[in-house]
């Protein structure tokens, strides 16, 4: 018994001493790296330029492909530095950065990506990545956008349907219609089974739930009757789905193509993310997006960047994502002239330019809008909360999975 005391005392000892000797490796970085309480009130830009310069090279993990294109201009305003880029996804962009620092590794420099729940809730208390939003942004973006992450756009997962067949007006205007016989087969949405957005997307729902009971006693006259082991009405709205025969897509692009291709008769509705509307002008789709339904057409979530914890290059880190926010030099009124990842106007956006489309928007107040979203402030919108994502992400996912599998 006491060698087993011995062995166990010995144990904890290694254990708190390696947790120590990590936390102290952590706060010497922060000191070094000037970040997080280090972070200057006024930051030298002309010095952290430099800096970056020196490092040479930055690594990045996203969810979007889009982190391709933000490499490509960064490298053409800063050709010293070398960006290599991984486009990951959500879940494994996480992944690759927990399973590496377990392991010891700190290669990356800059987290790109959605789920805000694991952001928020493991990454971020873990020291596994660190805020970092730009002195000279802070009163340019709401505190619920730059704390306790920077959002660094946001996005949205939106009704989709085919304004080619239905040229006079959209097809529903409640959400509860998309549960009845005539659209049974004819709605679709990308699975939730390894996609943090798509697995968000039906947390904000259940987290909504009271919304979804309005918009049903408005659409069907009468209070709404939970089926048995539906918590609210999110949860039932997501079980009537999936007993009218909902489509499961393994790719966004091919939901765009599904709702948006012209010539069909009875095309379906999807759940999409909002920036496959332009490919209506790269592959004459006719996709439209249901603004004006009950409760909401559009789930809007942010995309936060962040400076990965022992990043070996943070100089280059936050140039990279002072990039990605845009310049200095934007102003609601400044006029921009396609290609935007060219010439004065890729000055201007800089990282913006990538995502300078409908559906995709920075956080700035200070920045124009793309063409074609003007109306994005005044859209109706359901944004779910980082709490409810928190603690309820894992019951939505085991509620999924039981469903689907019936």
């Amino acid at each position: 018994m006491f060698k087993r005391h011995v062995v166990i005392a010995a144990t904890a000892w290694i254990i708190g001493s390696t947790a120590y000797a990590q936390d102290a490796a952590f706060d010497s970085w922060l000191k070094t790296a000037e970040l997080g309480a280090n972070q200057p009130r006024e930051e030298n830009w002309d010095e952290i330029i430099r800096k970056a310069k020196a490092e040479g090279e930055v690594t990045i993990y996203s969810s979007a492909s889009t982190v391709n294109a933000l490499a490509e201009d960064f490298m053409k305003l800063y050709p010293e530095i070398k960006v290599n880029a991984y486009d990951l996804g959500s879940e494994k962009t996480i992944e690759k950065v927990v399973r590496e620092q377990q392991a010891g590794i700190y290669t990356v420099d800059v987290v790109n990506t959605a789920g805000t729940a694991q952001m928020f809730y493991d990454l971020l208390p873990n020291h596994r990545i660190v805020n970092y939003v730009p002195r000279y942004l802070e009163d340019k973006i709401p505190a619920e956008l730059r704390e306790p992450l920077l959002t660094q756009v946001i996005e949205a997962t939106v009704l989709m349907y085919n304004a080619d067949t239905y040229k006079d007006a959209p097809p529903v205007t409640n959400v509860w219609q998309l549960t009845e016989p005539e659209w049974n087969k004819r709605f679709a949405m990308k699975s939730p089974l390894g996609s943090l957005t798509s697995l968000a997307l039906l947390t904000s729902i259940v987290e909504h739930g009271d919304d979804f009971t309005k918009a049903y006693e408005k659409h069907a006259g009468k209070p709404l009757e939970l089926s048995d082991g539906m918590e609210n009405a999110g949860y039932e709205f997501l079980h009537r789905l999936l007993k009218n025969d909902l489509v499961i897509y393994d790719s966004g692009s091919k939901l765009a193509t599904a709702s948006g291709l012209k010539g069909q008769a009875k095309p379906p509705v999807t759940f999409s993310s909002m920036h496959y509307i332009n490919k209506n002008g790269s592959d004459d789709y006719a996709n439209a997006i249901l603004y004006d339904i009950d409760p909401a057409g559009v789930f809007a979530y942010s995309t936060y960047v962040s400076i990965a914890g022992q990043s070996p290059h943070p100089n280059a880190a936050k140039l990279f994502i002072a990039f990605q926010m845009g310049s200095k030099d934007l102003t609601p009124d400044t006029k921009l002239e396609k290609p935007y990842r060219e010439g004065e106007s890729l000055k201007k956006l800089q990282g913006m330019a990538a995502y300078f489309k409908v559906g995709t928007f920075s956080p700035r107040t200070d920045v124009p809008l793309p063409k074609g979203g003007e109306n994005w402030p005044n859209v109706r919108k359901i944004f779910g909360s980082a709490e409810y994502q928190r603690d309820n992400v894992a019951a939505v996912n085991d509620f999924w999975v039981v469903e689907t599998s019936q």
